[in-house]
């Protein structure tokens, strides 16, 4: 049971990884093509990049519990 939930959490961080790097990838397409670098769109994507950040740090949590989980057994 530990090795789905440690699956399944590392398969939606995954998911919510890969999208928040396209979106960021989107939003600074954007904001470079239509509007120049304020204050505002700045801090929306450093905030991004924080977010991709913590969810890559949780990845490799889950990964490294889910590793040891299984060469203990």
């Amino acid at each position: 049971m530990k090795k789905f939930l440690a699956l399944t959490a590392m398969f939606i961080l995954l998911l919510a990884g890969v999208y928040t790097l396209v979106d960021i990838i989107q939003s600074l397409w954007l904001v470079l093509k239509y509007e120049s670098l304020n204050p505002y769109s700045t801090g929306a994507l450093t905030g991004k990049v924080l977010f991709l950040l913590v969810v890559c740090g949780l990845f490799f949590l889950v990964r490294r519990i889910y590793k040891n989980k299984l060469t203990h057994r």
